[in-house]
């Protein structure tokens, strides 16, 4: 009996150790913010690519940009710290649609071309992006309020009943290229049978995008109830903000 007992006291020492032994060797996750704040933005209150550097890295993460000089026009990724939510139009197209936002730093994306292009950590890398803060911006949702006399159309239109919406698509790659899954997100809605849910996402709002799972780089696409000839209405614009990513390191 007394060799039973001792034996159990042994078992039970070893799985013991053994538990001791997996929680000091176990995976730790360590989750980063891309705030952009690190960012400089020198005299001015954005920066659009003008210096032709072709992309910006902010903590890990590589955006790309595209900038036109023959037109003074860009695609792709930029950064801005405006928040100006009363002026109309494309010269306002570096604002947030946040009053609230302050002097933050925040990047924009626009696929005005139709062209993909990426946020990407380091070549074969692949991380969990748990979440971003998104936002209109001014340009866009100005818009699809009141209307565009020469390009787009009022949401919801003269009785403010059309179905109108504005989406996007967040889009995850793994580290051989191919596409893995997709997130959507309205950022105007005016499919409720009551108007007075209809909306235009007019603050940071997080969007969780942990079901993309393990990515080397992720593109966002644009979708729209307003189309016209030549593609999309809407302006495709959109305002982020606090990209959270998660490293899982060995303790």
């Amino acid at each position: 009996m007394k060799n039973v007992k001792n034996l159990l006291n042994a078992i039970v020492l070893c799985l013991f150790v053994f538990a001791s032994c997996s929680q000091e060797t176990g995976d730790q996750s360590e989750i980063i913010t891309v705030d952009f704040e690190s960012l400089s933005l020198g005299s001015s209150s954005y920066w659009n690519g003008s210096d032709k550097t072709g992309e910006f890295n902010s903590v890990g993460i590589k955006f790309q940009n595209s900038f036109d000089a023959a037109y003074s026009s860009w695609d792709a990724f930029v950064y801005s710290q405006k928040s100006d939510i009363t002026t109309s139009g494309y010269g306002n197209q570096y604002s947030v649609f946040d009053g609230a936002n302050g002097i933050n730093k925040f990047a924009i994306y626009s696929a005005s071309l139709g062209n993909d292009a990426y946020a990407s950590f380091a070549t074969g890398a692949e991380y969990t992006i748990k979440s971003v803060s998104v936002c209109n911006s001014t340009y866009a949702a100005l818009t699809m309020k009141n209307g565009d006399l020469s390009f787009a159309k009022k949401f919801g239109g003269v009785s403010g009943n059309d179905k109108d919406w504005f989406k996007i698509s967040v889009i995850g790659f793994n580290a051989a290229g191919d596409s893995v899954k997709s997130v959507e997100f309205f950022l105007a809605d005016y499919r409720f049978d009551d108007n007075s849910k209809d909306y235009i996402v007019n603050k940071w709002t997080t969007v969780d995008l942990s079901s993309l799972g393990k990515i080397n780089k992720m593109t966002l696409r644009f979708k729209s109830t307003d189309n016209g000839a030549w593609g999309m209405n809407t302006p495709a614009y959109i305002c982020l903000d606090n990209i959270k990513y998660e490293i899982v390191t060995q303790k």
